[in-house]
């Protein structure tokens, strides 16, 4: 069986969906390590706590410093290498706060970047970082049998967006993924 035509379109699922070919025609276009044909398919846009700051009973602002990443979070056996330019805008609409993030992929995405980066909380006030994160798995196709199939376990993106808030943003739409 002939591998299925690439498409433009590009769905960001809320939770992982089945095995088949019109999830493969609505992820990113990629060939895999072994040469295969697969679509990198985006699920669970969520938001992940990257920093929590209490300061309510203190006069000085106090610092927080962390090292944030943002790619793909893939283990060293997993790679891939992306065959046409997609750009995606991604909303996250949790019980307080709706935000939008854009991501592009392109090679950078095959690797994570890391920055440290500073965030301070003045004053008897709180404060909560999040960034944003998509959840991945590479979805392959068998054009000997023309069966569709996972080839990787679930990884997660990190994305470039971050979230400060007063209060904790509450919990994110997507369902919870179980990482294999």
């Amino acid at each position: 069986m002939p591998i299925p035509p690439p498409t433009a379109s590009l769905t960001i699922f809320p939770s992982m969906p089945t095995e088949t070919q019109d999830t493969f025609s609505k992820g990113v276009q990629a060939i895999g390590t072994n040469g295969q044909q697969i679509s990198l398919i985006l699920f669970s846009p969520n938001l992940q706590l990257v920093a929590s700051m209490d300061n309510s009973n203190s006069d000085a602002t106090c610092s927080y410093q962390v090292s944030v990443s943002t790619g793909f979070t893939f283990s060293s056996t997993q790679s891939f290498s992306i065959s046409e330019k997609v750009g995606v805008s991604i909303e996250v609409v949790t019980e307080e706060t709706t935000i939008t993030f854009a991501l592009s992929f392109t090679e950078q995405w095959n690797t994570t970047r890391t920055e440290t980066m500073t965030f301070n909380c003045p004053a008897g006030k709180k404060a909560f970082v999040y960034q944003g994160t998509l959840m991945s798995r590479q979805l392959g196709f068998n054009a000997q049998t023309g069966q569709f199939a996972w080839v990787t376990p679930t990884a997660t993106a990190l994305t470039e967006l971050l979230l400060t808030s007063r209060t904790p943003v509450g919990q994110a739409p997507s369902n919870p993924v179980q990482i294999i």
